[in-house]
């Protein structure tokens, strides 16, 4: 058989050249044994691959033969997945609600990675840029520079929440939307038993009625395949909604420049400045020109926007159709008291954690390319910003009555530890709102109280004052500004390669002009990893006793570092194979059967 990118490629190749092209004689690529040596090279490092689906199994002893079993039982269509297995989670933002989450079982998730891939393959060409979720190079980033860069001049912005989205996907539709691409039976019918499967809650089965896997690796490419129907349905409402080619000059406007170019010519430069200014104060266009009207949307998973330069009726009249849309042809609904038409002058939208506002500043111009002529740079433009609350919120949980305060669940780490910690939250948030034009100003007073706490966390753990923290752990940085240096928290460490130095977070807070594509949807698909894994296993060597006669398997870890930690606080000597693993730098082991049962029982 041939390999599974080379297969891949050619899917991929046929949907870019005809994107009607209707493909069959998919299933059989479920019988090979290189896609799904490839989705476990994919997928074996997550630590969530060491949770027990209903099945009981985890990734932990893979072998080639379970992949064998699989393949039979699909060759002879008797393969049929298992239920997940349904938990609740606090909700990030209220911890008093809960929202479900399935745990399938590993088989079923090695089989949804290679439907994925498959039909990652045929979908991605034809999905459309409006859309930004679990797809490859994009993410919330890349949403929010689209609004940004596409909807300057918006007057109205139509907020769309559709309401339990991912639980709602009818099958029957998508099966329907499904078979338009793929007309290979047995492939889709494989699709409607995941989608049937249903999940495990309070010691009994439910049947799954609507909706896409929960915690399936399938469920966002599936999504996306759902909702691309709505976005083909955008594009085509908004060739209908936008007219004309510009919009008409504003007379007001005019009249002032013809009387400010006269003064020119008269030589009254006093007069033509006054006049200048008063030509700022106003638009130069017809800002409600009924015969000019642009409508723009951007869709992240089941998050929309959609940008209105016209009156409000149009907006409303908008909304009205996404909604008959939605509900006719998706049997969606929106709700009503989140979907809402705001002014974006006098108000801000929140979209994807940041707020969206529109600049009115009329004295800031710059040169056009090319020649003298100066325009107005910021006025009517897209300006992406922080959310106080966001960070007021986070500043709180290094805070007490308004100061920076220890954070007592670090207090009993190493000290390398702990500034690992704080850089870890403090580069993350940055990246996620590098974009807004207040990320300077909104993260310098996070970064105030979150550097003020690591000094009063590593102080509490060693019952000292910051400053003598600041004077031990003290490190030389560059100043951002100016030259010389000032000391920064860090600490040096040894590392195989040698001596490092790590501080805390000493970069600069500016905002970037273009998102950063690596950092896209955890889900999206990637291009084809290495090998290794795959190599050690076809090696068939154990790694701790060298046989090559007995059947191979993989014991996996959740973290290594627990491990570790683990013989060091019972004070017991550290085994050989974490020993072999920790040299590797792997959380996979290739073990013969007999190592890996001695491993579990603690004999090795």
């Amino acid at each position: 058989m041939q390999k599974a990118k080379t297969v891949l490629s050619i899917l991929n190749k046929k949907s870019v050249q005809n994107k009607q092209f209707v493909f069959d004689r998919l299933y059989r690529n479920v019988f090979n044994q290189d896609f799904f040596m490839e989705a476990y090279q994919k997928m074996y490092a997550k630590p969530g691959n060491m949770t027990a689906g209903t099945d009981g199994q985890t990734i932990d002893g893979f072998k080639k033969s379970k992949v064998d079993r699989l393949i039979a039982l699909l060759r002879n269509e008797q393969y049929y997945p298992n239920p997940v297995r349904r938990v609740y989670i606090e909700k990030k933002n209220n911890k008093k609600k809960k929202r479900p989450l399935g745990i399938p079982s590993f088989e079923d998730k090695l089989v949804q990675e290679v439907i994925r891939k498959i039909l990652d393959a045929i979908y991605e060409p034809i999905f459309l840029d409006t859309s930004h979720g679990f797809r490859p190079n994009r993410s919330c980033q890349t949403a929010l520079f689209q609004v940004k860069s596409t909807c300057r001049g918006t007057k109205w912005v139509v907020e769309g929440d559709i309401t339990g989205c991912f639980d709602n996907v009818d099958h029957d539709i998508l099966l329907k939307i499904l078979s338009r691409k793929i007309s290979d039976g047995r492939f889709l019918e494989l699709i409607r038993r995941f989608l049937k499967a249903g999940y495990f809650e309070f010691h009994q089965v439910k049947n799954s009625l609507s909706g896409v896997p929960q915690g399936g690796i399938i469920s966002p490419i599936l999504s996306n395949i759902y909702l691309h129907e709505f976005d083909v349905y955008m594009e085509e409402l908004a060739k209908k909604v936008n007219a004309g080619k510009e919009k008409k000059a504003n007379p007001a406007y005019r009249k002032l420049e013809g009387r400010r170019c006269y003064c020119l010519k008269t030589k009254r430069y006093d007069e033509a400045a006054e006049l200048l200014q008063k030509m700022r104060q106003i638009p130069s266009k017809e800002q409600m020109d009924c015969d000019y009207t642009r409508m723009k949307y951007v869709r992240y998973a089941d998050d929309f926007i959609i940008c209105v330069d016209g009156g409000k009726d149009l907006s409303e009249q908008i909304k009205q159709n996404v909604t008959q849309f939605l509900r006719d042809t998706l049997k969606l609904e929106l709700n009503a008291d989140k979907t809402l038409i705001t002014n974006l002058k006098n108000e801000r939208v929140r979209f994807l954690g940041y707020e969206i506002a529109k600049s009115h500043d009329d004295t800031i111009v710059k040169k056009r390319s090319g020649d003298n002529a100066k325009v107005r740079s910021v006025n009517e433009t897209i300006q992406l910003l922080v959310p106080s609350e966001v960070i007021n919120r986070k500043i709180q949980l290094f805070t007490e009555k308004g100061k920076a305060a220890s954070f007592k669940p670090r207090v009993n780490l190493p000290i390398l530890d702990i500034i690992n910690e704080y850089n870890s939250e403090i580069r993350g948030l940055y990246e996620y709102y590098n974009l807004a034009t207040d990320v300077a100003v909104k993260m310098g007073k996070y970064k105030y109280y979150h550097y003020w706490s690591l000094l009063k966390t590593i102080a509490h753990k060693e019952n000292s004052t910051t400053t003598k923290v600041t004077a031990k752990y003290g490190i030389d940085v560059p100043r951002k500004v100016g030259n010389g240096t000032r000391k920064v928290v860090g600490i040096k460490y040894n590392t195989k390669d040698g001596e490092r130095t790590m501080t805390y977070f000493n970069e600069s807070l500016k905002m970037v002009k273009e998102p950063n594509t690596e950092l896209s949807d955890k889900y999206c698909p990637d291009v084809m990893t290495g090998r290794q894994l795959i190599n050690r296993l076809n090696a068939n060597v154990c790694e701790l006793c060298g046989t090559n006669e007995a059947e191979i398997e993989v014991h996996h870890v959740r973290k290594l570092k627990d491990i570790k930690d683990k013989y060091k606080k019972r004070g017991k000597a550290i085994p050989d194979w974490v020993l072999i693993m920790s040299k590797i730098r792997r959380k996979t082991l290739i073990v013969c059967e007999c190592c890996h049962h001695n491993i579990h029982s603690g004999n090795y």
